[in-house]
């Protein structure tokens, strides 16, 4: 399984990095969505993790436009949502959001629903 990690804040992808590890997960990562984008271009992801706020490209930009090359279960990572706005992001096709700050256990769960 392979994972691509899509966030402007370097802390975030290096402690997801950490996590995906400890469940033996490879992954790879971008700082902003066009840069994520054009991986998902290039190469097959299993699941995207994917920063709804960056610069150059939005992460809500980038969900749409990815779901145009790949149908993987993406998920938004957001400090802050309205329930109107989940309702938004999964209608745009997103598979879930893991809102910050997120735990060691919320990101394993994530990730063993899809490896099992």
């Amino acid at each position: 399984m392979k994972i691509l990690i899509v966030d402007d804040e370097m802390n975030i992808r290096l402690l997801l990095k950490e996590i995906l590890m400890m469940n033996n997960v490879d992954s790879d990562e971008a700082e902003h969505g066009k840069m994520g984008l054009e991986k998902v271009m290039q190469q097959h992801y299993d699941m995207i993790f994917l920063d709804r706020r960056m610069p150059i490209m939005s992460g809500d930009e980038t969900l749409v436009e990815m779901r145009k090359h790949t149908d993987v279960p993406i998920y938004l990572i957001s400090a802050f949502q309205t329930d109107e706005q989940i309702a938004e992001l999964k209608q745009n096709g997103a598979t879930g959001i893991l809102m910050k700050p997120f735990t060691i256990e919320e990101v394993t769960n994530i990730v063993q629903n899809y490896t099992k």
